[in-house]
């Protein structure tokens, strides 16, 4: 968790470097703007991939460990209502199993630590609700895309050993949430639903290029 509140400081501070922001665009600029590029990093929440583990028949699940799921999100609004997104994730944890085992000595139970990285990327379109919702400084948003996911178990159990497994699947995204600009350069933002990594993630994001008006 301290990486990713490490990674969060480090965008605040190459945003804060690329633009500076005033007082006086502070009410002027406040909510979501076309032509706009906006870079964020957020942490993710009730992550489906450490939950959601097939194992092969004798093998039970034991603890699992690592760190929160990081995302990163670059996104340009196409129109006053329309953005779109490219969105990358990386997730990587430690799948603790235990089996029962038979050896020429007799019963054990042998552990078997699984390393698993999760590597994502997809794109989204979201629609922005400023127009319907209004509520100052708050832009709330509706998301839809797909992500491609590339993911690989460092010891997967499979009959009575392990093996390096490497998986890609195709995951929905669908979810609502909104960002609140606390000036006319940055914003914290939040959504929930579903994208098979998280039920909810949390994040800061930059505003670092607007056309001007």
């Amino acid at each position: 968790m301290k990486q990713c509140f490490t990674i969060l400081c480090l965008l605040i501070s190459s945003c804060a470097f690329a633009q500076k922001d005033t007082a006086a665009n502070y009410v002027k600029h406040a909510t979501y703007e076309r032509h706009s590029l906006t870079l964020g990093v957020s942490v993710g929440f009730i992550d489906a991939y450490r939950h959601s583990y097939p194992l092969a028949t004798g093998f039970e699940k034991n603890n699992t460990t690592g760190f929160a799921p990081v995302f990163f999100k670059l996104e340009y609004g196409l129109s006053n209502s329309i953005s779109l997104a490219a969105a990358f994730g990386y997730d990587a944890f430690l799948y603790n199993v235990k089996q029962d085992y038979t050896g020429n000595n007799g019963p054990f139970t042998r552990y078997i630590a699984n390393n698993t990285r999760i590597l994502s990327g997809g794109l989204t379109a979201f629609y922005h609700l400023g127009k319907t919702i209004h509520i100052k400084h708050l832009d709330p948003v509706i998301g839809v895309g797909l992500s491609l996911n590339n993911i690989r178990y460092g010891a997967f159990p499979q009959g009575d050993s392990t093996v390096t497994k490497i998986d890609h699947t195709i995951t929905p995204y669908l979810k609502v949430g909104a960002s609140y600009y606390i000036s006319s350069v940055y914003s914290i933002f939040g959504d929930i639903g579903y994208d098979q990594h998280t039920i909810f993630n949390i994040g800061f994001a930059c505003r670092f290029f607007r056309r001007e008006k």
